[in-house]
């Protein structure tokens, strides 16, 4: 009985300790996720940890708020059947890319309901056990929408003329030729200005800058909105139209441009006449920028040899 009374009580004290030890293993892992929470919550990071094992995904408090979530999601990889509102299958959709490019650093963006659109940049990476076997996919994101659209602006700065808004000479080139390769009937007109110098010369030069804004605002008036119009310099402008269904077509739209152009500026009491000459050329599929511009400048000349105020369409 004695004997069996030690053996009771030496199973109750490994049991007792095996508790206390359970215990003090629950409350360390509790410290080290208050720790973790606190330290994502600090870096504002986002944190997503998908079990693939049982198809569980667990976000931390201010992913599942970001992305208006529930913290644990069973049945992950059919949860765009489970949560059916529009932006929960956003916030699913935008998980399952952020699992894609592990190891490697990719930006994503998210919008939201009222349309406001967000940049995270997202991190993510496997853990396997030792059979190789995927056991989980963990990952964060933090918000970059500040730099990015930084970014934005500077490079839309960087491409565009500061006078007249539209692309600028360097931009220009580049669009054309990336709109080049893909190999569909287009248009490049070349407009200057007539006898602009003139203008500068006797009203000043901010009326040659109200005459060049005015010049932009007519022919975006009259392009489409994958047209392309940009600076070339002084009083050049020029206009890529893709996917011109006709000669004829790309005719009219310089004529409609060019009998739009404001009669003239007044500047003090002088009034200074405003005309513009047009050259056109059609696109050929083993053109590139130069030899457009090229044909598009010689057919610009003629119609400046012609009078000035006058559309001409290259006939090679």
């Amino acid at each position: 009985m004695n004997q069996s009374m030690e053996i009771a009580l030496f199973l109750l004290l490994i049991i007792l300790v095996l508790i206390c030890l359970l215990c003090w293993e629950h409350r360390r892992r509790k410290e080290q996720q208050a720790y973790f929470h606190w330290l994502c919550e600090s870096a504002k990071l986002y944190v997503f940890n998908y079990d693939s094992h049982r198809d569980i995904m667990y976000l931390s408090a201010a992913c599942a708020t970001i992305l208006q979530l529930p913290e644990t999601i069973s049945s992950f990889s059919t949860a765009t059947q489970q949560l059916t509102t529009p932006f929960a299958q956003v916030g699913i959709n935008f998980l399952k890319q952020s699992m894609q490019n592990v190891d490697k650093t990719s930006n994503l963006c998210l919008t939201y309901d009222n349309s406001h659109t967000c940049f995270y940049r997202v991190t993510a990476h496997r853990f396997y056990d030792k059979n190789q076997k995927l056991r989980h996919t963990l990952g964060f994101f933090y918000d970059v929408t500040i730099e990015m659209k930084k970014e934005q602006r500077l490079e839309r700065k960087a491409a565009t003329d500061q006078l007249t808004g539209v692309y600028n000479r360097g931009a220009i080139h580049e669009l054309i030729q990336l709109a080049l390769r893909e190999n569909t009937p287009g248009a490049f007109i070349m407009l200057d200005i007539d006898y602009f110098k003139a203008i500068n010369d006797s009203a000043g030069h901010q009326a040659g800058d109200e005459v060049l804004r005015s010049i932009v605002r007519v022919i975006r008036e009259h392009i489409r909105h994958t047209d392309i119009v940009g600076r070339m310099g002084g009083d050049e402008f020029c206009i890529y139209l893709p996917n011109v269904p006709s000669r004829e077509f790309a005719q009219t739209l310089c004529e409609r441009i060019r009998s739009a152009i404001p009669a003239g500026v007044t500047y003090g009491s002088q009034h200074h006449p405003v005309t513009m000459s047009i050259g056109c050329t059609l696109s050929k599929p083993t053109d590139n920028f130069t030899s457009l511009y090229s044909r598009a400048d010689s057919a610009l000349y003629q119609s400046k040899r012609q009078g000035r105020d006058k559309v001409t369409i290259d006939q090679d």
